[in-house]
């Protein structure tokens, strides 16, 4: 298994290459050479096998173990629960430390990450651009590592309290977060630069080929579970996680139709609506993970196809605030579940494309106390943090403030 650049310059990369890099030199994001073969575990094999023979079929060697202990410490035993609120399927990918399905990727990626910069004797130096949840999973997967520094940068104001705490309050040395007075599109530009002036930086972004590899175990596992064909309904901004999706279904995962569904900042609705990609700026919502115009992994998707085959690969449907904050509503009143703002989205398109003849599997993404602003703002409630995700109070926050250039 060989990696290539998007660009184009940059070929007959290993995927330890493409872990340790994250980008390609040439300014590209790296793409299998060719697609590979997935060999799915034997019947009723635990969800860790799935992304094992995931990471395994994108070029992955001699990680027996590794992912088992990735998910040590995930707080429900199948990892990615298929769970059913009245009718309606849910994918739950917030068990893990952090509460968001960032954990999944973040968790491998990390040991990945260290091992390979160990086995080289080398430092590294990891950026990290967040709108919310990637850098407190990013974190969590990286802290306490010896051949690795991480550095996460955000956007100041744009994220929750609860979700800048999580970054924030972590003391670890490798550790180092900047407050960016700008938007998250500012932060992967940032970073980006980065890369571009400063060779040997590497991003655990799902720019990073290890992310989407290990994204892609996720949906394997799911398939297996659902025990036929589905559609599912992914909320997605940077296009990673329905990139995941669509590579799943290439990979032989049964999954017929894949909906993406995008909070106001619609730029995915508008590709699969008019055919183009047409940026504007950010508008700050309740979904704040979502609040992205420029969605970094379409330039994979994009690679040698063009614009308008979009539509003929994905669904897609979006929501605006208020629709947000009325479908947690509803569904808290109307089937006893909280659901998180982006898990509200996604359930709002479902509801918007009516029934189907085949099952539909909702993504939820995060667990409600991480937005509890917005749950306390719809329903009046302010949700429990679980014991596994709670955070110090007293702890003191460490973060630099800085202007958005680099």
């Amino acid at each position: 298994m060989t990696y290539r650049s998007t660009v184009g310059r940059t070929s007959g990369r290993t995927f330890e290459d493409v872990v340790i890099e994250g980008a390609a030199a040439d300014g590209g994001l790296y793409l299998p050479a060719n697609l590979p073969t997935y060999e799915f575990p034997s019947e009723g094999s635990p969800h860790a096998a799935y992304v094992t023979r995931s990471l395994e079929a994108f070029g992955a060697t001699d990680i027996d173990g590794l992912v088992e202990d990735a998910f040590a410490s995930f707080n429900h035993p199948e990892v990615a629960p298929i769970t059913e609120i009245q009718g309606h399927l849910t994918l739950e990918l917030f068990w893990g430390p952090t509460l968001s399905f960032k954990d999944h990727a973040l968790q491998v990626l990390g040991r990945l990450f260290n091992r390979y910069a160990s086995e080289r004797g080398e430092e590294r130096t990891v950026l990290v651009a967040t709108s919310g949840d990637t850098g407190s999973a990013a974190i969590a997967g990286f802290r306490g590592l010896g051949s690795v520094r991480i550095v996460v940068l955000f956007p100041a104001g744009m994220v929750t309290d609860f979700q800048r705490r999580q970054m924030t309050t972590v003391a670890d040395a490798n550790v180092t977060v900047l407050s960016v007075d700008g938007n998250f599109d500012d932060c992967q530009r940032m970073v980006k630069e980065a890369f571009r002036s400063q060779p040997g930086l590497a991003s655990a972004n799902s720019i990073n080929w290890g992310r989407i590899a290990a994204q892609v175990g996720y949906y394997m596992s799911a398939a297996a579970r659902m025990g036929g064909p589905f559609e599912v309904v992914v909320p997605t901004g940077n296009f990673g996680n329905a990139y995941s999706a669509w590579l799943a279904r290439r990979l032989g995962a049964p999954i017929e139709r894949i909906i993406v569904a995008t909070n106001a900042n619609r730029v995915l609705y508008d590709l699969w609506h008019k055919g183009e990609v047409v940026p504007s700026q950010v508008a700050a919502t309740l979904a704040p993970a979502m609040d992205i115009q420029v969605p970094s992994n379409l330039e994979r998707f994009l690679d040698e196809r063009p614009a308008d085959e979009f539509a003929d690969e994905f669904g897609a449907g979006w929501a605006d605030d208020e629709t947000i904050l009325g479908t947690i509503r509803h569904v808290h009143d109307r089937h006893g579940a909280l659901i998180d703002p982006h898990t509200a989205v996604a359930w709002s398109v479902s509801e918007q494309l009516g029934e189907s003849d085949l099952p539909r599997l909702i993504v939820s993404t995060a667990h409600p106390a991480k937005f509890a602003e917005t749950i306390e703002r719809a329903i009046g409630i302010t949700p429990e943090v679980p014991e596994w995700g709670r955070i110090d109070s007293s702890a003191a926050e460490r973060h630099v403030k800085i202007e958005p250039t680099l």
